[in-house]
């Protein structure tokens, strides 16, 4: 009997013992209900970035408060009796990631399309001939863009490249031979950073504009008539941020 007491003394110490390990203090022991997962999820996902990197990061490249200068070369689908060609360069300021301003000039490189030369030359109508045309000479205005996307890619697996497409919606003169136009022009297109300071970009543009069309084969009027441009612009550049 003596035996049986001294048991239960020592196995209430133990008990005892164990407790006051487990709750220092008087405090009740925290059991699983207590923990709340939810916070523990968020403190753990959602880390500062003091020497912590988040889940998600941000942008890596920046192009707030920034200038940039661009400079780019292209095609221009314009009248099927030219070859134009584009060269040119855009100033820009970046009030935001995502909206900006730009003053932009292009100057066209203008030649005979393969049509016109058969034309000219007579091998079409048996003697020789031409088109009523209107050479573009240059474009000069302003646009704004809008950056809705950045993203990142991978590149076959080796690298990642971190991109942002564009909205471009602009206006300017357009002067050709038979003088200058207003023209608006709206575009889109992507642009892949190199790294904080230096992107490729791609752009495709429609132009429209009314011209006068000079007459230059019959000499009986002084112009052939008017009529409204569609001049599509395809064109691949290099950006400087400053």
């Amino acid at each position: 009997m003596n035996r049986i007491r001294s048991s239960a003394s020592i196995l209430g110490f133990v008990l005892s013992v164990s407790s006051a390990i487990a709750a220092p203090g008087g405090k009740r022991a925290p059991t699983p209900r207590d923990v709340q997962v939810d916070t523990v999820k968020e403190a753990y996902w959602n880390r500062t970035n003091e020497g912590e990197i988040e889940v998600v990061q941000n942008r890596q490249y920046s192009k707030k408060n920034r200038l940039s200068l661009a400079v780019a070369g292209g095609t221009v689908s314009t009248d099927p009796f030219l070859n134009v060609k584009s060269v040119g360069g855009a100033l820009g300021f970046h009030f935001s990631e995502t909206l900006g301003v730009s003053a932009v000039y292009r100057k066209y490189v203008v030649s005979n399309s393969n049509y016109l030369d058969e034309l000219q030359s007579g091998l079409i109508t048996g003697t020789p001939s031409t088109a009523n045309t209107n050479r573009p000479n240059s474009f000069m205005g302003g646009e704004i863009e809008y950056s809705p996307l950045y993203g990142k890619i991978s590149l076959s697996g080796a690298s990642i490249v971190h991109y942002d497409a564009h909205i471009l919606l602009g206006a300017g003169m357009t002067d050709t031979d038979s003088g200058k136009y207003f023209t608006p022009t709206v575009g889109f297109g992507p642009q892949f950073y190199l790294g904080n300071s230096v992107a490729i970009r791609m752009d495709y543009r429609l132009a429209v504009f009314k011209e006068t069309i000079r007459e230059t084969v019959l000499t009986s009027r002084p112009n052939a008539g008017e009529r409204t441009n569609y001049s599509h612009q395809v064109s691949l550049g290099l950006v400087l941020f400053l």
